[in-house]
């Protein structure tokens, strides 16, 4: 019986301070077109379907950087260990102020300028 009052006691004690850390909200691309809530000091996490190798590359297009700010660069993981194989891109981002912005990742070769991007992703994203 005090096992089980003494995780109970953690568990209650623990659950305030993971909100207010904000926590981490996870994304791919099946979440384009949506609305991401996140509190202050929140992180965002996006999975993306890639291939460096093809010259295609995730950038970010457009955000409000006064509302969500890019932590790092992103980050690609492959699916395998074959030549040329695909996997997953990585995005993190930080909430640093409460606002809205729009959010908008491009799949494109970079060299292409005038060129649609093959992909795009976006959320818009709310902070309070």
């Amino acid at each position: 019986m005090r096992k089980i009052i003494l995780i109970l006691l953690v568990a209650v004690l623990t659950i305030p301070l993971a909100a207010c850390s904000g926590g981490t909200k996870k994304l791919s691309e099946k979440d384009s077109g949506t609305v991401v809530r996140l509190h202050p000091r929140g992180k965002l996490e996006i999975v993306l379907d890639s291939n460096p190798t093809t010259g295609y590359r995730w950038e970010v297009a457009s955000m409000d950087e006064s509302v969500l700010r890019q932590l790092g660069e992103p980050e690609f993981k492959s699916d395998s260990k074959a030549l040329g194989a695909g996997g997953k891109t990585t995005f993190a981002f930080k909430a640093v102020s409460e606002g809205k912005t729009a959010l908008k990742l491009v799949y494109r070769r970079s060299w292409e300028k005038k060129v649609q991007p093959a992909k795009v992703f976006e959320v818009d994203v709310e902070v309070k």
